[in-house]
């Protein structure tokens, strides 16, 4: 087994500012070349790449204006849209740092990143997020918050307007390399965040990794839509990169409303969390299953996944590619047009996405591009690509990059994107450094015989049963959820004599089973101890099953009366479960499943 990989020299390294020299020469280059697209009423509204970073210099002027000084960090809370991307590029260009805050972010969480990070000013997009910051009893020493909703980026251009443009010139020429550009609190699953520190270097060599990965297959004919988090690393790097390579950022503004918007802007490419694309998947399965046609829908699921592993392996037999082109037409079409119609690169990362799943949509006609990294890695370490791409694996190492496998199985990294340390916490940024300055990333994976990383789960959530058994949750969680009534599942069983799971239902789903089943205005608490739904879930768990030994087996299950949610802390802002958190919140359902 392969324990050492790299990957391929950076050809041309830049050390300096390259997102913000790439999103000025955009503007002086290609002046009217759209840039940003936003919705207004029920359409997208193009934005030229001159009037982009024409803002982004009235917004810096202003912020030096207000007093903020090169190494000031200005706290930035709010959903994606573009004024998110403006301001943190205007941020930046004055020589300050960024520090993202989920819009989701409760009180408590709000008060200790702006007291951690020492933040002078905060710019939060509603007046709900300033009364939530205001609530709060710490001294965060923040001297102003300002409101997007109420004309924050107005005031800001209207205080630059006396500041002289060659204040601005200043400030970028004295920013280099290894100046902190943003520090990224992580969501977590268990204790209080920790905030990343990553330099301009950092982001900027990683976007130059993304960029030879991708080797010349995106442009600025490519149209992106962001919907995810700008807070969070995958979001904020897919922007960087788009706008460095001239790609159209289209800003997506719910997830709710993500069907409307991709038959709106038909993006060309996207970024999201394997969630996204399981939900499209047990939609799609839930509805044909509604309509009658669920034996079609799973025969063409098993013909899609099929034809994309002969494909791999080079050959498709006759069979195949006769039910596949029948499909195309029955099927596929309207899938891949869920998605707009015109999608042809969809990245997943922040979680193991699966192989079936992705080999299915890569049979419908989306192909994912699944790649791996943490927010303390810029993010990407590895990543599928056009010229070397294996369902079920994370990709290869990007450039300028080193991966190794402990003797635990733990994957180690180095290279240039890899942070320098947690903000003012040594003693945490020394735990996660071995004594040979590797980076110990706290998941468990391998390297195959062709230099491809395999995840297979988190160091700290393996679960080891009382009769010594490791078990491996994800993969289990991750078949799980590939059935449509279920919204999240949760593996437990550490020290015990049998695995179980906690499981939760998806609302919409369960909606229209209990229609189909005669059930409406049951709740999921009603139906949970009784054999219907039991039966329902059992299919999912016994599909898990199939993938494993009996020791490691779901033997047991729970059946929640309400999903995990953002509320009690139980998953992240990017639907990542927080396993302690739920674990404690449902300790007496845990405790009776092997007391019985």
């Amino acid at each position: 087994m392969i324990t050492d990989v790299s990957g391929p020299a950076l050809a041309a390294r830049s050390t300096g500012t390259t997102v913000l020299a790439a999103v000025k020469a955009n503007a002086v280059e290609h002046p009217d070349r759209p840039l940003f697209s936003v919705r207004v009423g029920d359409r997208f509204v193009d934005q030229s790449a001159s009037a982009v970073w024409g803002r982004v210099e009235r917004l810096a002027l202003g912020l030096i204006a207000t007093g903020v000084e090169p190494g000031d960090r200005v706290a930035l809370m709010s959903a994606t849209r573009a004024e998110w991307v403006e301001l943190d590029l205007a941020i930046n260009a004055v020589g300050a740092v960024t520090v993202p805050i989920y819009e989701t972010s409760s009180a408590d969480q709000i008060g200790w990143i702006l007291t951690d990070s020492q933040a002078v000013l905060a710019v939060l997009e509603t007046e709900e997020m300033l009364a939530a910051a205001r609530s709060i009893d710490a001294e965060h020493g923040c001297r102003e918050m300002l409101v997007i909703d109420d004309g924050a980026t107005t005031e800001l251009v209207e205080r630059g307007q006396g500041v002289a443009a060659g204040r601005l010139d200043e400030r970028l020429d004295a920013i280099g390399g290894d100046d902190i550009a943003t520090v990224i609190y992580t969501s977590g699953t268990t204790g209080r965040p920790k905030g990343c520190v990553l330099t301009h270097g950092n982001l900027g060599v990683n976007v130059e990794q993304t960029a030879d990965a991708l080797a010349g297959t995106v442009d600025a004919s490519d149209v992106a839509l962001l919907f995810l988090p700008l807070a969070h690393v995958l979001t904020k790097t897919t922007a960087l990169f788009c706008l460095a390579t001239g790609v159209k950022l289209a800003f997506g503004t719910s997830i709710e409303r993500l069907p409307d918007e991709f038959a709106a802007v038909r993006p060309t490419l996207i970024a999201a969390v394997p969630r996204i694309f399981e939900k499209v998947f047990s939609r799609a399965q839930h509805t044909a299953e509604a309509d009658g046609k669920g034996r079609i829908f799973e025969r063409a699921a098993a013909t899609a996944v099929r034809w994309s592993r002969q494909r791999a392996d080079g050959r498709v037999d006759p069979l195949t590619r006769a039910e596949h082109w029948l499909f195309d037409r029955l099927v596929y079409r309207k899938l891949a047009a869920a998605f707009g119609g015109e999608l042809r690169m969809a990245f997943s990362g922040g979680g193991p996405l699966g192989e079936r799943l992705t080999s299915f949509f890569d049979g419908v006609g989306v192909r994912i591009y699944e790649g791996y990294g943490l927010t303390e890695t810029s993010p990407l370490v590895t990543l599928n690509r056009t010229d070397a791409w294996r369902p079920g694996s994370v990709g290869r190492a990007v450039a300028d990059t080193s991966i190794r496998i402990a003797d635990d199985g733990e994957v180690l990294v180095k290279g240039p994107q890899v942070f320098q340390g947690y903000w003012r916490n040594d003693d945490a940024t020394a735990e996660v450094f071995d004594d040979e300055g590797w980076f110990q990333t706290g998941d468990v994976g391998e390297i195959d015989g062709d230099g491809f990383l395999h995840i297979t789960g988190r160091k700290k959530d393996l679960i080891v049963t009382s009769a010594g058994k490791n078990v491996a949750p994800a993969p289990l969680e991750d078949r799980m959820r590939s059935f449509s009534l279920v919204s999240q599942a949760m593996v437990v069983g550490d020290a015990e004599r049998f695995v179980a799971a906690l499981v939760t239902i998806d609302e919409d789903a369960f909606a229209e089973w209990l229609d189909d089943n005669d059930l409406t205005g049951a709740t999921v608490a009603d139906l949970a101890p009784g054999d219907r739904l039991r039966a329902e879930i059992q299919q999912a768990v016994d599909h898990a099953n199939e993938s494993v030994s009996r020791a490691e087996s779901i033997r047991e299950f729970v059946i929640l009366g309400e999903d995990f949610s953002l509320e009690r802390e139980e998953i992240t802002p990017t639907l990542k479960v927080r396993r302690a958190v739920v674990a404690e919140n449902h300790e007496q359902t845990i405790r009776a499943i092997y007391d019985e």
